[in-house]
C-alpha cells in the first residue's frame, strides 16, 4: 500500500508521489483550528468576557435612551381592566384641574409689584406644584411650564428663593419629559454609572453558570436581545425591581429548551441529519 501506520506515526513510502507525501505531512502536523466550532468545548476567555461587557453596556446604554412603550388602545378584557383605565383618566384629568387652579392665581401674581407677601404666595403655589404628579400631556395642555420661564420667576430681579423654586421645578419636568418621550441622545452621570455597573454584574452572572464559549456566548446574545427589544427590561434592572439573576435564568432558560427541542428532533427524526442510503 501506499503507506503504513506505526503507533500513531505516519508511515511513508516509495509508492506515493512527492506532492502526495508532502500533503500527507502537512495534514498530520496541522493543528486543529477550533476558533468557530460551536461544539468546542473552548472556554471564554478575558478578552472575550471583556468584549461581552462592553457589548452588554452598549445595549443597556442604549435601550434606556428608546422612548418608554405608551399604552396602546386595546378592547377591556374585563371590568376590572376598565375600572384601572377609568381611574388613571380620572387622576390625570384631576391633575391638570389642580394646575390651571394653582395658574391662575399665579398670572395674578405676576401683574403685581415684588414683595415679601407675592414671594411667599408664588412659594406656596410652586410648592403645591411639586406635589402633583404632572405629567407630559399636562405640561402640554395647561401651558405651566411656559409661565413659569417668564421673567418675573426666572429673571435677574426675581427672588433668589423663587428662582431657585422655579428652576428645580423646571429641571424636574424637563428630566421627566425626557424620560417619557425619548427625547435625549445621551445618559447622565447617575445613570451611566449604573449602566456599566449592570453591565459588569450581567456579564459575572452569565459566566458563573456558562465557562464554554458557545453557551455563554448565546444566553449573552439573548440577554442583549431582550434588553433591546423592550426600554421597560432595562428600566427594571437599573431600578432593582428585576435582579440581573432572574434575568440570566430567564434566559438561560430559554437555552435549555432550545437544545431540549434539537436533542428530541435528532431522536425523533435521525434522518434529517443523516440521511439513510
Amino acid at each position: 500500500g501506499g503507506s503504513r501506520e506505526v503507533g500513531s506515526r505516519i508511515q511513508l513510502d516509495g509508492a506515493w508521489s512527492f506532492q502526495a507525501q508532502l500533503d500527507a505531512l502537512r495534514a498530520c502536523n496541522r493543528e486543529e483550528d477550533w476558533t468557530f466550532k460551536e461544539n468546542s468545548v473552548k472556554e471564554v476567555t478575558d478578552r472575550g468576557r471583556t468584549e461581552a461587557t462592553a457589548r452588554l453596556q452598549k445595549a443597556l446604554g442604549e435601550s434606556q435612551l428608546m422612548p418608554r412603550q405608551k399604552r396602546k388602545a386595546i378592547e377591556l378584557e374585563n371590568d376590572e381592566d376598565r375600572k384601572i383605565t377609568e381611574a388613571m383618566k380620572a387622576a390625570e384629568a384631576d391633575v391638570r384641574k389642580h394646575v390651571r387652579a394653582l395658574l391662575a392665581p399665579l398670572k395674578d401674581l405676576e401683574q403685581v409689584p415684588r414683595s415679601a407677601d407675592s414671594d411667599a404666595a408664588a412659594l406656596a403655589i410652586f410648592r403645591q406644584l411639586r406635589r402633583l404628579q404632572v405629567t407630559v400631556e399636562c405640561l402640554k395642555s395647561t401651558r405651566i411650564a411656559a409661565e413659569l420661564n417668564k421673567p418675573r420667576w426666572r429673571g435677574a430681579n426675581a427672588a433668589p428663593e423663587v428662582r431657585n423654586a422655579v428652576t428645580s421645578l423646571i429641571k424636574g419636568w424637563r428630566s421627566m419629559y425626557r424620560a417619557e418621550t425619548g427625547k435625549s441622545d445621551v445618559l447622565d452621570a447617575t445613570r451611566a454609572r449604573k449602566v456599566r455597573l449592570q453591565a459588569v454584574d450581567l456579564e459575572e452572572k452569565i459566566f458563573a453558570q456558562y465557562q464554554r464559549l458557545k453557551d455563554y456566548r448565546r444566553v449573552m446574545e439573548l440577554v442583549t436581545e431582550e434588553l433591546m427589544q423592550c426600554r421597560d427590561v432595562s428600566d427594571r434592572l437599573l431600578e432593582g425591581s428585576l435582579s440581573g439573576y432572574d434575568l440570566v435564568a430567564k434566559n438561560a432558560g430559554r437555552l435549555r429548551i432550545a437544545a431540549r427541542a434539537v436533542d428530541v428532533v435528532d431522536v425523533e427524526e435521525p434522518e434529517l441529519a443523516q440521511p439513510v442510503i
